[in-house]
């Protein structure tokens, strides 16, 4: 139990970092919204891959496949992402005001209601991969000896 609790801070403060980080550079600098979420998640990848791999689960794993590992399931789980993303974003582009009240929808921009959305497709699929894939103890076969 404490194991997923440990995960579930972790993904916590990553989610944050990248929250933080996409909100600084879409909503305060206008950067592009693909540029600005793909910055977000990086930020909250470095951390991830820190603190899972040094506090959670104490891998012991090979580093370099371990990196490669994490490197995958990031891209896909971020391509996955950046799907979820762009469409939300032309969904909630033409339908904002009529899914929450205008007081709210007047400043929060449909772009970063979608990175939200978004940010929680990557939770799940990253979560299921990095426990189970990445950060897996790895076998001893006969040949480690």
């Amino acid at each position: 139990m404490i194991h997923f609790l440990k995960y579930n801070l972790i993904g916590v403060v990553n989610t944050l970092i990248s929250l933080l980080v996409v909100w600084v550079l879409y909503q305060c600098f206008h950067l592009n919204l693909v540029l600005a979420n793909f910055l977000g998640f990086v930020a909250g990848a470095i951390n991830s891959y820190c603190w899972n791999r040094l506090w959670n689960f104490k891998s012991e794993n090979k580093k370099r496949t371990e990196t490669l590992r994490f490197i995958s399931v990031f891209l896909f789980a971020y391509l996955l992402n950046l799907l979820v993303l762009k469409g939300c974003d032309i969904y909630l582009s033409d339908n904002l005001a009529n899914l929450i009240p205008l007081r709210i929808s007047g400043w929060i921009s449909p772009g970063y209601i979608a990175n939200i959305l978004a940010n929680i497709v990557y939770v799940l699929v990253s979560y299921s991969l990095f426990r189970f894939w990445v950060f897996a103890p790895e076998k001893i076969t006969n040949h480690d000896f």
